[in-house]
């Protein structure tokens, strides 16, 4: 891969798909990888969030640029045939029409987007987080930075002292995470479950939502961490969720993760709220190997889906395809 250069073309705005891939790749691949223009944000410490409050920020978690990203003369090394790859964020699409004349070979599409965008088919690769596997996509789910890996497992030892936690927004496309919320609440009143507003502008920091640190503290506190799904069934905190010394459940979403997390083996999952409510009474009951459970759910993460591996993966099948 040292011959490999990359031009990825971004959008300003923070977008969790095309920033971790863009992170796991210049992890990777160093100054080859160009962000154009230079995603600002990342460089900051913003990950992922469009409304991103200071106790919000991951410092250091993107590589810095160091002065060492050539992003000048792009349309004349594009036309030279400099870049093995032209990445794109769907955001930013039409920068490949102002950009360039012809599109040249290479190109990679890459739809983030909480429901799927409709592309037409063209000279390109697409690549999709909401997927199940047959659009003919390359499947792109979320992935996990090392550095928040480290932060979690920084918080390994804090006392177990609640059931099981979801720290989460509610808003109209997630209706039913209150009603799972509030059914657990109703059953296993020493758990963590809260849930808030989504920040805006407006209200950035909305009554009972955590900062990230505490976030990681309060989930690392508790013997069970639940994924429901977002707007979009891939969400960064199932990501987060595997990484923590937690027992992780997650309810059943129809999307093709390569490498996925097998059922009783690195995850427990379940469809409706009183099958959620069996695999929260196993654990309590001591019919799960617990310690087991933590320890594959962290190695098929730290094996396949840290930004790295994500990023390894995509190259992988860009390799095979071009």
């Amino acid at each position: 891969m040292r011959d490999i250069r990359i031009l990825f073309l971004t959008h300003p705005y923070p977008n969790y798909v095309p920033d971790l891939l863009l992170h796991g790749l210049r992890k990777l691949l160093g100054p080859q990888v160009i962000d154009y223009p230079k995603k600002d944000c990342v460089y900051k410490g913003v990950l992922g969030l469009g409304v991103c409050p200071d106790d919000q920020l991951c410092p250091n978690w993107f590589p810095p640029d160091n002065n060492q990203i050539d992003r000048e003369d792009i349309p004349l090394k594009v036309s030279k045939g400099y870049f093995s790859y032209i990445i794109c964020d769907i955001r930013a699409s039409s920068m490949l029409q102002d950009i360039f004349n012809q599109w040249p070979r290479g190109i990679v599409l890459i739809d983030g987007e909480d429901h799927p965008v409709k592309i037409p088919a063209g000279p390109y690769v697409i690549c999709r987080r909401e997927t199940d596997g047959t659009d003919f996509s390359i499947p792109l789910p979320m992935a996990l930075p090392e550095e928040i890996y480290h932060w979690i497992l920084s918080l390994d030892n804090l006392e177990k002292i609640y059931t099981i936690g979801f720290l989460g927004s509610i808003g109209e496309f997630n209706e039913s995470r209150k009603i799972i919320v509030e059914t657990l609440s109703a059953y296993y009143p020493h758990s963590l479950l809260h849930t808030s507003l989504i920040p805006s502008e407006g209200n950035q920091q909305p009554i009972g939502r955590f900062g990230r640190n505490d976030y990681y503290t309060n989930l690392q506190r508790c013997k069970m961490v639940l994924s429901l799904p977002g707007a979009g069934y891939d969400t960064f905190r199932f990501w987060e969720n595997a990484a923590c010394n937690a027992v992780h459940i997650s309810q059943k979403m129809r999307l093709f993760v390569p490498h996925d997390f097998e059922n009783g083996q690195h995850v427990l999952r379940f469809c409706h709220v009183e099958e959620l409510r069996r695999q929260i009474d196993n654990v309590l009951e001591e019919k799960i190997d617990v310690n087991r459970i933590i320890n594959e759910s962290r190695n098929q993460l730290i094996g396949f889906h840290l930004t790295t591996k994500r990023a390894e993966y995509l190259l992988d099948r860009l390799i095979s395809l071009f």
